[in-house]
């Protein structure tokens, strides 16, 4: 089953009823006020996540839902005008943004690189995630990442400083810790967020 689409914008028009009809749903499916403030919790992350390099554009926010089973939708157009192409480009002079504190800031800071032109973005390695895309059978970029791919590519990489920073910044993270998968998927302006979660 799904939710109906929710449109929700950086001014927080729309995030209440959003979240309200979040929780409500979870109480619908019989999770307890615990699971409920997780599933809420998830939406918040998610929303804030986007909301930071999304600017003023509207995003679709939706669940869909079998049981338990929860996948959380946000999608987002990114239409860089001047100051936003500028705010990513700043981004990407050092090949990473000193803000972007954890995980979250990290996906936030990925999203944002995947924007700009190949020429002066920042490569996912510099960002510190491995493994996103490329282009698809058509010759069109088309970037896929996920939580649990990342994971297991993190287990495959030598033992190091490396691998155990990645290791301490998803530990740390209050998504990372409840949901069971975080993709993204971007092709042009599109951007695409999913998060799943079973109780």
């Amino acid at each position: 089953m799904k939710t109906k689409d929710f449109t929700v914008d950086s001014r927080e028009l729309g995030m209440d009823e959003a979240l309200r009809a979040t929780e409500a749903l979870g109480a619908d499916c019989g999770l307890t006020r615990k699971e409920i403030l997780r599933l809420r919790l998830i939406a918040e992350e998610m929303y804030g996540m986007l909301r930071s390099i999304a600017g003023e554009i509207a995003d679709v926010f939706w669940i869909e839902h079998e049981g338990k089973s929860f996948a959380l939708h946000l999608d987002t157009e990114l239409a860089l005008n001047k100051q936003t192409r500028k705010q990513l480009l700043s981004v990407s002079s050092t090949g990473k943004n000193e803000a972007a504190k954890g995980f979250m800031g990290k996906l936030r800071d990925m999203i944002a690189a995947n924007m700009l032109p190949k020429d002066s973005a920042p490569s996912v390695i510099s960002l510190g995630l491995i493994g996103l895309g490329g282009l698809d059978d058509y010759g069109v970029e088309n970037y896929d990442w996920s939580m649990q791919k990342y994971k297991e590519e993190i287990a495959r990489i030598e033992q190091g400083e490396t691998a155990r920073k990645e290791w301490d910044e998803l530990e740390k993270s209050i998504v990372a810790n409840i949901a069971d998968d975080v993709r993204i998927h971007i092709v042009g302006s599109s951007v695409k967020l999913t998060i799943t979660k079973s109780f």
